[in-house]
């Protein structure tokens, strides 16, 4: 397998077992669910799909060097999100962290397919149902992981927020240190940290955003009303035809909500309240000091790291977060 990544250029893959796994149903239908959901119908240059998003993942954990079974962890970190990804989380009101296709995985990673594309490579689907056990791949904010670079750079680049010599000099900063990605450039990190926040304000949390998700959720639940669409239309399809779906139901509200999407205007946002607000992220990315790291919003200036480096060899990063 070959292809060329928006982010990382040419890659190609040839282990038998991966591509196996990667071949099943269930992680080819990745391939029709855009990271961006909804907002995908309202800027339609919002492409990446999640199958391209876990390529990169583990595209990245393996030049990470991470071992094969967090590599898999890569594959199949998103396999179990819904069609238009977090907008299910609109529909559910899930915690803040709108992470409700989480809660989903274990019934994905047990499909027949995935299961026995696991059981070939010696694993079980009970190996990756909490992702938090694979340092490189999952981190909580505002740490730096796998997942967050890899869709900082690929959001980032198809909202032409992150240019790619942005993204190389980012990535050319990336190293490991005791299990944890580190940049080891403060200016590739401070940059890295000036992109995030323009995503996360103009785009992952802005206002246009909480009111594209909430309104598609008030179709998606009236179409669940009316009988028109099943929850497992959202489990099991892919976006094209859950939006297919909504678009033959003939319910007034659906479509008038499909109308201003498709349509969207600035002025919807006027006095506009959204039921759920859009999850708020940043970042403070390690940092390699000497041999170690710290965050990079407690790294002191170059006349003083060695004294830190002294008198506090101990620190780690989660004292510098808090």
């Amino acid at each position: 397998m070959q292809w060329r990544d928006r982010v990382y250029g040419p890659l190609h893959l040839d282990d038998p077992d991966l591509l196996a796994l990667i071949a099943t149903p269930t992680f080819q239908r990745l391939r029709g669910i855009k990271q961006a959901g909804p907002s995908a119908i309202s800027f339609p240059f919002k492409n990446v799909t999640r199958f391209e998003h876990s390529l990169g993942v583990f595209a990245l954990l393996r030049d990470l060097g991470a071992d094969r079974r967090e590599q898999v962890a890569g594959l199949l970190h998103d396999v179990s999100h819904t069609a238009f990804s977090h907008a299910v989380d609109f529909v559910v009101a899930s915690t803040a962290e709108q992470d409700h296709h989480e809660t989903l995985k274990p019934r994905f990673l047990h499909r027949p397919d995935v299961a026995a594309a696991l059981d070939r490579l010696g694993f079980a689907p009970e190996d990756f149902y909490d992702d938090s056990r694979y340092p490189l791949l999952e981190r909580p904010l505002p740490w730096l992981c796998a997942d967050r670079l890899d869709y900082f750079l690929r959001d980032g680049m198809a909202c032409q927020v992150v240019r790619r010599d942005d993204a190389r000099r980012i990535l050319g900063a990336v190293t490991v240190i005791d299990s944890t990605i580190v940049l080891d450039d403060p200016a590739a990190a401070r940059l890295a940290v000036r992109l995030f926040e323009v995503m996360n304000r103009d785009w992952w949390a802005s206002d246009v955003e909480a009111y594209i998700y909430n309104e598609f959720a008030v179709a998606l639940r009236a179409a669940i009303a009316a009988g028109a669409l099943a929850e497992d239309d959202l489990f099991s399809g892919e976006d094209d035809a859950v939006l297919a779906k909504l678009d033959a139901a003939g319910l007034p509200e659906v479509d008038a909500v499909l109308s201003r999407i498709r349509r969207f205007d600035p002025a919807y946002l006027e006095g506009y309240v959204p039921r759920i607000a859009a999850k708020q992220r940043r970042i403070d990315p390690p940092v390699a000091v000497d041999s170690w790291f710290l965050p990079l919003s407690v790294l002191p200036d170059e006349r003083e790291i060695d004294d830190v480096l002294k008198n506090d060899k101990s620190r780690t990063l989660a004292d510098g977060l808090g």
